[in-house]
């Protein structure tokens, strides 16, 4: 619905804007995150929204009230003129958003709150009133009352650490407050009014900021308040006949956070502006003298130096550069405003029609802001120091897990070796007990044939007895050839089993082990495969490994002519295994620096393997990288 200012003429109002169709004023696309361009980057625009201060403030007559129409909804407002009969031809105006004068001061907060919570996400956000004198900035931004008529900032206060605090430490916050003001074009500290604050730029990112200002840390949304309150009480302030306490000055809050630890392992500084600029105004109206005037002017300088500002970074052409430097007001937001934060202005508007020029003026402010496009830019870097406390506790945890892996894996085998030798206890004593039984069994014969001989010549002293006695160990001697077999049978595993404690032992690092237990498993295999299988010469090379540790190249060598000799009859010549065997032998002389004798066993050991394996495999590129070192030895000499 459309709203007038005077209840007689709503009716009027309505019918004339179905009639009439309002000039309306070209406006930006609103979508909320515009596309970045290449080389990444959200591009916020700047956000705008219209702050309609109630007429009674100022005591405004109700006849005086059609300056302006508006509706909440939709976000639209006109501005009728005052010219009784060019009232049909108002402007229309539309915004991000809009709080009427019934509102609440919590609407405006709300309309706000992305560019304050930009601030917990490490991307810098600036709020900043923006509208002539007495138009309600100052109440709307800082207004330190409690309830509903508490001001933007305190309510960002309360956000903020609200948020720290269901952050439940993850993250370690510190935060700090300056305040400072320009005042006729000289910079001062609100907090430190002895302070003589200086603008200063970083090299190289070209950031302004405050150096020699006070900066105070902060701890909760009442310490905040308290600084604000107490600069606040600093500030040039003077009654002018249209405000009794006009803003004689432009005040900017910096709320500094620094968020670091937590699962990001970055720390990021980003920062919070609140800006309430002093009214623009003239002269005529506000009726200042004498150093009155001289601030009036000052104040409308560097405003007019912001409007230029403005009109620079809007236009998308990108030939005018934006005149920071022309006053101390711009040079400092300049870090707010093109900063790569996000940006939302309050516009503060009077109702009535005697402000009518003023207001037209501060709409036709707003708009052009809304064309000002900023690429989002997070600040924060990694923390080394947390991210080398991260990576420490991750290869300690690793190293943890590891050796309680080996330390059981280690235990485990350790049972399973006492079986085996309990088992090869068994076979040496089945071997033993078969040897005696052969012997008893030859003496047995011998009797038996003794016997034969006494029957032919017709004696016969105790033949019943020693033939009885030959069918009982005959008996012993199967039992004990039946557990042999058995035994014999579970070499093959006692073998594995061997391997497996020899590979356990070479990880400790403990030589010695290794090598009595891959000689084990060498005798196991041997026994029960036969010396010419190829899990025998598979056992080989594991020994020789180990002989090449300890630079035992002879007995190294051996081991490996006996594994090739094996593979090669049972693999032939053109087998990964056998070309295994080559390689080895190559390597150890290479080893040694006889790269006459290693050259060709290498060539042919990568002839074999280029035709099985992967070009990335690792054993291809070893024999490849010796090859190429021995060739290089050779042509040197």
């Amino acid at each position: 619905r459309c709203w007038t200012d005077c209840a007689a003429e709503s009716s009027d109002c309505m019918k004339s804007d179905a009639a009439v169709a309002p000039r309306r004023v070209a406006m930006p696309p609103k979508s909320p995150k515009l596309k970045a361009p290449a080389g990444g980057g959200v591009m916020n625009r700047v956000k705008v929204v219209i702050r309609l201060r109630p007429l009674q403030v100022r005591n405004e007559l109700a006849e005086s009230s059609n300056c302006i129409q508006y509706d909440v909804s939709q976000k639209l407002l006109w501005v009728v003129p005052k010219d009784v009969n060019d009232r049909k031809n108002k402007r229309q105006f539309d915004f991000d958003g809009l709080v009427g004068p019934e509102s609440q001061q919590v609407d405006a907060f709300t309309a706000v709150l992305p560019a304050i919570e930009a601030v917990l996400e490490g991307v810098n956000g600036t709020v900043m009133c923006y509208g002539q004198t007495g138009s309600g900035k100052t109440y709307t931004l800082s207004n330190p009352a409690q309830g509903v008529q508490q001001g933007v900032m305190p309510r960002a206060f309360e956000h903020i650490f609200a948020h720290i605090k269901a952050d439940n430490g993850v993250h370690d916050w510190k935060l700090s407050v300056q305040y400072v003001q320009i005042y006729c074009e000289h910079l001062m500290d609100l907090l430190n009014p002895g302070s003589e604050p200086l603008l200063r730029e970083e090299p190289g990112t070209g950031v302004v900021y405050l150096q020699n200002a006070e900066s105070i840390p902060v701890s909760s949304p009442a310490e905040c308040v308290d600084l604000m309150n107490r600069g606040m009480s600093n500030r040039s302030t003077a009654k002018t006949l249209m405000n009794a306490e006009s803003s004689r000055s432009h005040a900017m809050y910096m709320l500094t956070v620094v968020r670091s630890g937590g699962p990001e392992l970055s720390t990021s500084t980003s920062a919070l502006y609140l800006v309430d600029l002093a009214g623009s105004e003239r002269v005529k109206k506000s009726g200042v003298q004498n150093a009155g005037l001289d601030e009036a002017i000052s104040i409308n300088v560097s405003l007019t130096a912001l409007g230029r500002c403005i009109y620079a970074m809007a236009d998308k052409r990108g030939k005018i550069m934006p005149p920071f430097r022309e006053s101390k007001l711009t040079r400092l937001l300049q870090t707010a405003l093109s900063g790569g934060g996000r940006t939302s202005l309050i516009i503060c508007c009077a109702m009535g029609d005697s402000d009518v020029q003023e207001t037209n003026s501060s709409l036709e402010f707003a708009q052009q802001a809304m064309r000002v496009q900023v690429k989002e830019v997070r600040r924060e870097q990694l923390d080394m120091n947390a991210l080398t406390v991260h990576l420490q506790s991750t290869v300690d945890a690793f190293h943890d897990k590891t050796n309680l892996v080996h330390k059981q894996a280690w235990e485990k085998v350790r049972a399973e070796a006492l079986a085996t030798q309990a088992l090869l206890d068994k076979s040496r004593a089945l071997k033993e007990r078969l040897y005696n039984l052969e012997v008893m069994n030859r003496d047995l014969e011998g009797q038996i044939s003794t016997t034969q001989g006494a029957k032919a010549s017709g004696a016969l002293p105790g033949a019943a007895e020693a033939s009885t006695k030959l069918e009982q160990m005959k008996a012993q001697l199967d039992e004990a050839l039946k557990e042999c077999n058995e035994v014999t049978v579970m070499l093959p595993e006692i073998a594995a089993e061997y391997r497996e404690l020899g590979g356990h032992a070479w990880h400790n690092g403990d030589t010695a082990k290794t090598e009595m237990y891959y000689d084990k498993a060498l005798a196991a295999y041997t026994k029960c495969m036969g010396k010419d299988h190829p899990e025998v010469a598979c056992s080989m090379g594991d020994l020789a490994n180990v002989y090449c540790d300890q630079s035992r190249f002879g007995d190294a060598i051996r081991l490996y002519q006996a594994a090739y000799r094996i593979h090669i009859d049972a693999f032939g010549p053109d087998h990964v295994d056998t070309a295994g065997d080559l390689a080895s032998l190559g390597l150890v002389y290479s080893v040694q620096g006889k790269h006459k004798e290693a050259l060709p066993l290498l060539k042919d050991a990568y002839k074999i393997m280029e035709r099985h394996l992967e070009d990335d495999h690792p054993n291809l590129l070893q024999v490849a990288t010796f090859m190429e070192k021995s060739q290089l030895a050779l042509k040197k000499k």
